[in-house]
């Protein structure tokens, strides 16, 4: 398949000159992935009044669970004036039923006019933070800031969540009925006949499995390479010998690593690579073989 390649000047080009089409984002979408939206709740310093903005984020860390969020230094003044090292704040998650709201949030209204009440949303209060969380919003966490700093056109902020809460009538769905729900995505901008443009949410809906035992340790994610060879011999794909063999191999070529230009590092490194291949291709007579050689 031919592969097109783009400068990064190129990559942001709205319209693209190289390939001209009646979208001008047709090719920007293309290097612009979905990204989680949330409305995110605050605080305003002085009056205490509610203040609300619309988002993206990204997960950090599971433990504890920690987000980033991303707000533009341009669109956002009064959330990026409440937002302080210390601070609480609410990040919630809008579901389809509120894309219009959601996009109200992103408003250019006047410090002190709550975007929550000018949508027609309503909060309820929050149980470990000050800032309340959104009533139509099926999941809220309720966040202590802990880094900010400004990066290019953006404010990354890292969030600590210590409480979350959740409608009761989704506990019970299964995860594709979530994620027709919620969370939903900013997936493209839509050019207007001012010459503006207008964000694009959607939401998830089909899931595709990932590869599992025996093309990956039983256990799934954070498993070593030895585990993952002990999890075959377990289950009679490889013998225990085989098992030590590439353990040993395995030891070899860590010892070696260093090495780039080392013959036998590079022989080990082509031995891996071989066996890794054909055991996720599930061809167990060439595994077998490999071993041999």
């Amino acid at each position: 398949m031919a592969k097109v390649f783009f400068s990064h000047d190129q990559m942001q080009e709205r319209p693209n000159s190289r390939f001209p089409a009646p979208d001008p984002f047709q090719i920007h979408y293309h290097f612009v992935p979905s990204r989680p939206a949330f409305i995110g709740v605050t605080l305003d310093r002085e009056t205490g009044e509610v203040n609300a903005m619309a988002g993206t984020l990204g997960p950090l860390t599971w433990g504890p669970y920690t987000m980033c969020l991303h707000i533009s230094l341009a669109g956002s003044p009064h959330t990026l004036a409440n937002l302080v090292e210390g601070g609480d704040c609410v990040v919630a998650l809008p579901s389809r039923d509120i894309v219009r709201e959601t996009w109200f949030m992103a408003l250019p209204l006047p410090r002190g006019i709550s975007e929550l009440e000018v949508a027609g949303l309503h909060t309820f209060a929050s149980k470990w933070v000050v800032p309340p969380s959104v009533t139509e919003c099926p999941v809220n966490f309720e966040c202590k800031v802990e880094f900010l700093k400004d990066y290019h056109s953006h404010r990354i902020i890292f969030v600590r969540a210590i409480g979350a809460s959740i409608d009761s009538e989704v506990l019970s769905m299964n995860r594709e009925e979530v994620l027709r729900r919620y969370p939903t995505y900013e997936v493209d901008d839509r050019a207007n006949k001012f010459g503006g443009s207008i964000e694009r949410l959607g939401v998830m809906g089909e899931i595709f499995e990932c590869p599992s035992f025996p093309l990956a340790p039983k256990a799934g994610w954070y498993q070593t390479f030895n585990r993952w060879m002990e999890d075959l011999a377990e289950e009679g794909y490889l013998t225990s010998g085989q098992v030590t063999g590439i353990r040993e191999r395995l030891a070899e070529y860590d010892r070696l690593f260093p090495q780039a230009n080392d013959p036998r590092r590079k022989a080990l490194h082509g031995f891996f690579t071989r066996l890794s291949t054909l055991i996720v291709k599930e061809r167990w007579d060439d595994v077998r073989a490999h071993l041999q050689s």
